[in-house]
């Protein structure tokens, strides 16, 4: 007879790690520094730059669709995924805005939000546990497509397009603002997701047994 005692194993949700979201992820860490590398050179191969680009931002979607798809969502895909979006959408950003193709202020002010958000997190233990906001999805799709249609214009040979691309970025960096504040309160108020218990109730630890 099973001791009453003894806690139920964590759910798979929490030891999850090679899963196929979690193996595109990594793919979209490794296109970070070539994509970074193409936009410097944007102007002597601007196909590259846009290719690169693109894919790093399909991938974002793509992992999402997958983790739901195979229900295969995990902590480290919850916890990797924002890391790998945030390090790769700044470092293409500060690129494109060295060779004059991306507005330094909304480069400020991405930055500016991520770092608050993230002092706020830390001050309150809730760093990781936050819930993305349709604020934040929307800021996310706006500014990826937005920074591949201004790679896109060298690539097409049109002004028009890089121009529209700017104004979705500018759009981007106001709903950034958005989701900052929503994000700082949900930091502030540790609002992060219920944590698993076991049959008598308890908090139920990963990797427990």
């Amino acid at each position: 007879m099973q001791d009453q005692h003894t806690a139920e194993p964590a759910p798979p949700y929490y030891h999850r790690w090679l899963t196929v979201p979690n193996v595109v992820s990594v793919l979209r860490f490794s296109l970070i520094v070539p994509a970074v590398l193409a936009v410097l050179r944007i102007h002597e191969h601007p196909v590259a730059a846009l290719v690169l680009v693109a894919s790093f931002s399909l991938t974002d979607w793509v992992d999402g669709v997958l983790a739901r798809a195979l229900d295969q969502r995990s902590r480290v895909g919850e916890v990797m995924d924002p890391i790998a979006d945030r390090l790769g959408t700044v470092a293409i950003a500060v690129a494109a805005s060295v060779v004059g193709l991306f507005p330094w202020w909304v480069l400020v002010v991405v930055v500016g939000v991520d770092l608050v958000v993230g002092a706020v997190a830390l001050r309150h233990r809730s760093l990781g546990v936050l819930r993305v906001t349709k604020a934040g999805k929307v800021k996310t799709a706006t500014l990826m497509v937005g920074s591949v249609l201004i790679l896109a214009g060298p690539a097409w040979e049109s002004t028009a397009v890089t121009e529209v691309g700017r104004v979705l970025v500018q759009v981007a960096a106001v709903l950034h603002l958005v989701a900052g504040v929503q994000y700082v309160r949900q930091a502030a108020g540790r609002q992060a997701p219920p944590a698993p218990r076991d049959g008598r109730g308890r908090v139920r630890r990963p990797g427990s047994s």
